[in-house]
Protein backbone atom coordinates (compact mmCIF):
# COMPACT_ATOMS: atom_id res chain seq x y z
CA UNK A 1 0.00 0.00 0.00
CA UNK A 2 2.82 2.38 0.93
CA UNK A 3 4.60 1.61 -2.35
CA UNK A 4 1.46 2.43 -4.34
CA UNK A 5 1.07 5.77 -2.56
CA UNK A 6 4.71 6.68 -3.28
CA UNK A 7 4.27 5.72 -6.92
CA UNK A 8 1.17 7.92 -7.15
CA UNK A 9 3.04 10.85 -5.63
CA UNK A 10 5.94 10.42 -8.06
CA UNK A 11 3.51 10.19 -10.96
CA UNK A 12 1.75 13.36 -9.80
CA UNK A 13 5.06 15.15 -9.41
CA UNK A 14 6.21 13.96 -12.82
CA UNK A 15 2.94 15.10 -14.38
CA UNK A 16 3.29 18.50 -12.70
CA UNK A 17 6.89 18.90 -13.90
CA UNK A 18 5.92 17.80 -17.40
CA UNK A 19 3.05 20.29 -17.45
CA UNK A 20 5.34 23.11 -16.26
CA UNK A 21 7.94 22.21 -18.88
CA UNK A 22 5.26 22.16 -21.56
CA UNK A 23 4.06 25.61 -20.48
CA UNK A 24 7.60 26.95 -20.53
CA UNK A 25 8.22 25.51 -23.98
CA UNK A 26 4.95 26.94 -25.25
CA UNK A 27 5.82 30.34 -23.82
CA UNK A 28 9.24 30.26 -25.47
CA UNK A 29 7.69 29.20 -28.75
CA UNK A 30 5.11 31.98 -28.56
CA UNK A 31 7.76 34.56 -27.73
CA UNK A 32 9.95 33.36 -30.59
CA UNK A 33 7.60 35.12 -32.97
CA UNK A 34 8.49 38.39 -31.32
CA UNK A 35 11.93 37.81 -29.82
CA UNK A 36 14.27 40.78 -29.71
CA UNK A 37 18.02 41.39 -29.76
CA UNK A 38 19.17 44.62 -28.12
CA UNK A 39 22.75 45.78 -28.50
CA UNK A 40 24.24 47.98 -25.83
CA UNK A 41 26.61 50.69 -27.07
CA UNK A 42 28.31 53.67 -25.49
CA UNK A 43 29.86 56.71 -27.11
CA UNK A 44 31.58 59.73 -25.59
CA UNK A 45 31.00 63.26 -26.85
CA UNK A 46 33.03 66.28 -25.76
CA UNK A 47 31.05 69.22 -24.45
CA UNK A 48 28.19 67.33 -22.81
CA UNK A 49 27.26 68.10 -19.22
CA UNK A 50 25.13 64.97 -18.70
CA UNK A 51 24.56 61.50 -20.11
CA UNK A 52 21.74 60.51 -22.49
CA UNK A 53 20.18 57.15 -23.33
CA UNK A 54 18.78 56.65 -26.82
CA UNK A 55 16.87 53.62 -28.11
CA UNK A 56 17.35 53.19 -31.88
CA UNK A 57 14.86 51.22 -34.00
CA UNK A 58 14.55 50.98 -37.80
CA UNK A 59 13.20 48.72 -40.53
CA UNK A 60 10.36 46.98 -38.72
CA UNK A 61 8.41 47.00 -42.03
CA UNK A 62 4.94 46.76 -40.47
CA UNK A 63 2.64 45.59 -43.29
CA UNK A 64 -0.97 45.66 -42.10
CA UNK A 65 -3.88 46.37 -44.41
CA UNK A 66 -7.65 46.58 -44.12
CA UNK A 67 -10.60 47.70 -46.24
CA UNK A 68 -9.42 51.32 -46.19
CA UNK A 69 -6.65 50.28 -48.58
CA UNK A 70 -8.41 47.30 -50.11
CA UNK A 71 -6.47 47.36 -53.39
CA UNK A 72 -3.23 46.65 -51.49
CA UNK A 73 -4.48 43.65 -49.50
CA UNK A 74 -2.64 40.99 -51.47
CA UNK A 75 0.60 42.95 -51.76
CA UNK A 76 0.56 43.70 -48.01
CA UNK A 77 0.00 40.03 -47.20
CA UNK A 78 2.82 38.92 -49.49
CA UNK A 79 5.24 41.43 -48.00
CA UNK A 80 4.25 40.50 -44.45
CA UNK A 81 4.74 36.79 -45.11
CA UNK A 82 8.10 37.41 -46.79
CA UNK A 83 9.46 39.20 -43.72
CA UNK A 84 8.03 36.54 -41.39
CA UNK A 85 9.53 33.70 -43.39
CA UNK A 86 12.93 35.39 -43.46
CA UNK A 87 13.07 36.28 -39.76
CA UNK A 88 10.85 33.52 -38.33
CA UNK A 89 9.24 36.31 -36.33
CA UNK A 90 6.08 38.37 -36.48
CA UNK A 91 6.79 42.05 -37.07
CA UNK A 92 3.72 43.18 -35.11
CA UNK A 93 4.66 41.17 -32.03
CA UNK A 94 8.29 42.18 -32.35
CA UNK A 95 7.42 45.88 -32.56
CA UNK A 96 5.31 45.61 -29.42
CA UNK A 97 8.25 44.00 -27.62
CA UNK A 98 10.65 46.70 -28.82
CA UNK A 99 8.38 49.40 -27.39
CA UNK A 100 8.29 47.50 -24.09
CA UNK A 101 12.08 47.30 -24.03
CA UNK A 102 12.43 51.03 -24.72
CA UNK A 103 10.30 51.67 -21.65
CA UNK A 104 12.14 49.17 -19.47
CA UNK A 105 15.50 50.70 -20.36
CA UNK A 106 14.35 54.20 -19.41
CA UNK A 107 15.58 55.87 -22.58
CA UNK A 108 15.59 59.65 -22.84
CA UNK A 109 14.50 59.42 -26.46
CA UNK A 110 13.19 56.63 -28.68
CA UNK A 111 14.49 57.06 -32.23
CA UNK A 112 12.69 55.57 -35.23
CA UNK A 113 15.08 55.73 -38.18
CA UNK A 114 12.84 54.89 -41.11
CA UNK A 115 10.94 52.01 -42.73
CA UNK A 116 8.94 51.46 -39.58
CA UNK A 117 5.94 50.89 -41.85
CA UNK A 118 6.40 49.02 -45.10
CA UNK A 119 3.84 51.23 -46.80
CA UNK A 120 1.56 54.13 -45.90
CA UNK A 121 -1.43 51.81 -45.46
CA UNK A 122 -3.75 53.21 -42.84
CA UNK A 123 -3.86 50.02 -40.76
CA UNK A 124 -0.04 50.00 -40.52
CA UNK A 125 0.14 53.67 -39.57
CA UNK A 126 -2.67 53.29 -37.00
CA UNK A 127 -0.92 50.31 -35.40
CA UNK A 128 2.38 52.18 -35.04
CA UNK A 129 0.61 55.27 -33.69
CA UNK A 130 -1.12 53.14 -31.04
CA UNK A 131 2.12 51.48 -30.03
CA UNK A 132 4.18 54.67 -29.70
CA UNK A 133 1.50 56.00 -27.36
CA UNK A 134 2.80 53.37 -24.90
CA UNK A 135 6.20 55.05 -24.77
CA UNK A 136 7.09 56.71 -21.49
CA UNK A 137 9.58 59.02 -23.19
CA UNK A 138 9.58 61.38 -26.20
CA UNK A 139 10.30 59.96 -29.63
CA UNK A 140 11.76 61.16 -32.90
CA UNK A 141 10.53 59.65 -36.16
CA UNK A 142 12.14 60.03 -39.59
CA UNK A 143 10.87 58.32 -42.71
CA UNK A 144 12.73 55.91 -44.95
CA UNK A 145 12.15 54.79 -48.50
CA UNK A 146 9.20 52.54 -47.59
CA UNK A 147 7.19 54.46 -44.98
CA UNK A 148 5.12 56.37 -47.52
CA UNK A 149 5.33 53.99 -50.46
CA UNK A 150 1.83 53.10 -51.67
CA UNK A 151 1.17 50.49 -54.34
CA UNK A 152 3.09 51.64 -57.39
CA UNK A 153 3.63 55.11 -55.90
CA UNK A 154 7.23 54.76 -54.80
CA UNK A 155 9.56 57.75 -54.67
CA UNK A 156 6.97 59.64 -56.68
CA UNK A 157 5.37 63.05 -56.44
CA UNK A 158 2.07 61.32 -55.70
CA UNK A 159 3.59 59.40 -52.77
CA UNK A 160 4.97 62.59 -51.22
CA UNK A 161 1.80 64.60 -51.74
CA UNK A 162 -0.90 62.02 -50.96
CA UNK A 163 0.60 59.40 -48.65
CA UNK A 164 3.39 61.08 -46.69
CA UNK A 165 0.77 63.23 -44.84
CA UNK A 166 -0.66 60.02 -43.34
CA UNK A 167 2.49 59.82 -41.19
CA UNK A 168 2.10 63.27 -39.68
CA UNK A 169 0.90 61.85 -36.38
CA UNK A 170 4.26 60.08 -36.11
CA UNK A 171 6.64 62.63 -37.62
CA UNK A 172 4.88 65.44 -35.77
CA UNK A 173 5.49 67.89 -38.60
CA UNK A 174 4.66 68.81 -42.17
CA UNK A 175 8.36 69.31 -42.81
CA UNK A 176 10.94 66.79 -44.01
CA UNK A 177 13.04 67.22 -40.87
CA UNK A 178 12.70 67.35 -37.10
CA UNK A 179 14.83 68.91 -34.37
CA UNK A 180 15.09 67.97 -30.70
CA UNK A 181 17.31 70.38 -28.81
CA UNK A 182 18.66 69.83 -25.32
CA UNK A 183 20.63 72.25 -23.19
CA UNK A 184 23.97 70.81 -24.35
CA UNK A 185 23.06 68.63 -27.37
CA UNK A 186 21.07 68.82 -30.61
CA UNK A 187 19.48 65.78 -32.29
CA UNK A 188 18.58 66.39 -35.94
CA UNK A 189 16.35 64.04 -37.93
CA UNK A 190 16.00 64.27 -41.70
CA UNK A 191 13.78 62.22 -43.99
CA UNK A 192 15.00 60.05 -46.81
CA UNK A 193 13.59 61.30 -50.10
CA UNK A 194 14.85 59.01 -52.85
CA UNK A 195 18.22 58.79 -51.08
CA UNK A 196 18.35 62.58 -51.03
CA UNK A 197 17.32 65.41 -48.71
CA UNK A 198 14.94 68.21 -49.55
CA UNK A 199 16.42 71.65 -50.11
CA UNK A 200 14.08 73.17 -47.53
CA UNK A 201 15.16 70.63 -44.90
CA UNK A 202 18.85 71.18 -45.61
CA UNK A 203 18.55 74.95 -45.31
CA UNK A 204 16.69 74.57 -42.01
CA UNK A 205 19.33 72.25 -40.51
CA UNK A 206 22.51 73.98 -41.70
CA UNK A 207 22.57 76.55 -38.86
CA UNK A 208 22.77 73.71 -36.31
CA UNK A 209 25.67 72.20 -38.26
CA UNK A 210 27.54 75.46 -37.96
CA UNK A 211 26.76 75.97 -34.28
CA UNK A 212 28.65 75.21 -31.09
CA UNK A 213 26.51 72.49 -29.54
CA UNK A 214 27.39 68.84 -30.28
CA UNK A 215 25.04 67.31 -32.85
CA UNK A 216 23.71 63.81 -33.50
CA UNK A 217 22.18 63.29 -36.95
CA UNK A 218 19.40 60.76 -37.50
CA UNK A 219 18.66 59.51 -41.02
CA UNK A 220 17.55 56.33 -42.73
CA UNK A 221 20.29 55.68 -45.29
CA UNK A 222 23.74 55.37 -43.67
CA UNK A 223 26.52 57.66 -44.85
CA UNK A 224 29.45 56.32 -46.81
CA UNK A 225 32.64 56.50 -44.70
CA UNK A 226 35.17 59.05 -45.90
CA UNK A 227 37.86 56.46 -46.59
CA UNK A 228 38.09 53.61 -49.10
CA UNK A 229 37.29 49.95 -48.45
CA UNK A 230 35.53 50.46 -45.13
CA UNK A 231 34.11 47.36 -43.45
CA UNK A 232 30.65 48.90 -43.75
CA UNK A 233 30.88 49.35 -47.50
CA UNK A 234 32.39 45.90 -48.04
CA UNK A 235 29.56 44.24 -46.14
CA UNK A 236 26.91 46.40 -47.78
CA UNK A 237 28.19 45.42 -51.22
CA UNK A 238 28.31 41.75 -50.25
CA UNK A 239 24.73 41.79 -48.94
CA UNK A 240 23.05 44.10 -51.45
CA UNK A 241 25.29 43.99 -54.50
CA UNK A 242 26.44 46.90 -56.64
CA UNK A 243 24.34 49.10 -58.89
CA UNK A 244 24.61 48.84 -62.67
CA UNK A 245 27.10 51.69 -62.47
CA UNK A 246 29.25 49.75 -59.98
CA UNK A 247 28.24 51.88 -57.00
CA UNK A 248 27.24 50.87 -53.49
CA UNK A 249 23.43 50.75 -53.58
CA UNK A 250 22.60 51.32 -49.91
CA UNK A 251 24.94 54.04 -48.63
CA UNK A 252 24.84 57.76 -49.34
CA UNK A 253 28.07 59.24 -50.68
CA UNK A 254 30.12 60.28 -53.68
CA UNK A 255 30.84 56.75 -54.92
CA UNK A 256 27.61 55.25 -53.59
CA UNK A 257 24.13 56.82 -53.92
CA UNK A 258 25.42 60.09 -55.36
CA UNK A 259 24.11 63.17 -53.56
CA UNK A 260 22.34 65.96 -55.43
CA UNK A 261 23.19 69.60 -54.78
CA UNK A 262 21.15 70.07 -51.62
CA UNK A 263 22.18 66.72 -50.15
CA UNK A 264 25.86 67.39 -50.87
CA UNK A 265 25.54 70.69 -49.06
CA UNK A 266 24.37 68.90 -45.94
CA UNK A 267 27.04 66.18 -46.22
CA UNK A 268 29.77 68.79 -46.66
CA UNK A 269 28.60 70.46 -43.44
CA UNK A 270 28.56 67.14 -41.59
CA UNK A 271 32.11 66.32 -42.70
CA UNK A 272 33.58 69.81 -42.39
CA UNK A 273 36.70 70.12 -40.24
CA UNK A 274 34.84 72.31 -37.74
CA UNK A 275 31.58 70.31 -37.82
CA UNK A 276 29.83 69.79 -34.45
CA UNK A 277 28.44 66.43 -35.64
CA UNK A 278 29.72 63.79 -33.23
CA UNK A 279 27.57 60.84 -34.34
CA UNK A 280 25.17 59.60 -37.00
CA UNK A 281 22.46 57.00 -36.30
CA UNK A 282 20.81 55.15 -39.22
CA UNK A 283 19.11 51.98 -40.47
CA UNK A 284 18.19 50.78 -43.99
CA UNK A 285 20.86 48.12 -44.58
CA UNK A 286 19.23 45.48 -42.30
CA UNK A 287 22.45 44.62 -40.49
CA UNK A 288 24.28 46.16 -37.55
CA UNK A 289 27.41 48.24 -37.99
CA UNK A 290 29.40 50.63 -35.85
CA UNK A 291 32.36 52.50 -37.29
CA UNK A 292 34.02 55.83 -37.92
CA UNK A 293 32.94 58.03 -40.82
CA UNK A 294 36.10 60.08 -40.52
CA UNK A 295 38.56 60.83 -37.73
CA UNK A 296 35.87 62.51 -35.58
CA UNK A 297 32.41 61.20 -36.34
CA UNK A 298 30.99 57.80 -35.41
CA UNK A 299 28.11 56.07 -37.15
CA UNK A 300 25.88 53.44 -35.55
CA UNK A 301 23.52 51.52 -37.83
CA UNK A 302 20.91 49.26 -36.27
CA UNK A 303 19.96 45.88 -37.66
CA UNK A 304 16.48 45.19 -39.02
CA UNK A 305 13.66 45.74 -36.57
CA UNK A 306 11.59 42.93 -38.08
CA UNK A 307 14.30 40.60 -36.78
CA UNK A 308 13.87 42.23 -33.37
CA UNK A 309 17.11 44.20 -33.60
CA UNK A 310 17.58 47.54 -31.86
CA UNK A 311 20.39 49.46 -30.20
CA UNK A 312 20.44 51.16 -26.82
CA UNK A 313 23.05 53.90 -27.08
CA UNK A 314 24.40 55.59 -23.99
CA UNK A 315 25.93 58.94 -24.84
CA UNK A 316 28.04 60.42 -22.10
CA UNK A 317 30.46 63.33 -21.62
CA UNK A 318 34.06 62.84 -22.65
Amino acid sequence: MFRIEVQKRYMSLFALLFFAAALLAAAKKADASGGIRIREEEIQIPGLTRAYDFFLIADTHISLCDERDESLMEKARARRLAFEQESKKTAVRTFQNLITQANQRNADLAIFAGDITDSAMQASVAFVEKQVQRLRMPFLYVTGNHDFEYGNAYFSKQAYQEYYPRLRGLTGTREQYVVREYEDLVVLGINDKNNQFSKRAVEALLPYLKGKKPVIVILHVPLQPQYADSALEQQANAVWGLSKQGRCRVLLGETACKPNGATKKLLDAIFAADSPVAAVFAGHIHFYNRGMLNDRTEQIVTGAGYYGDAVRIRVRPK
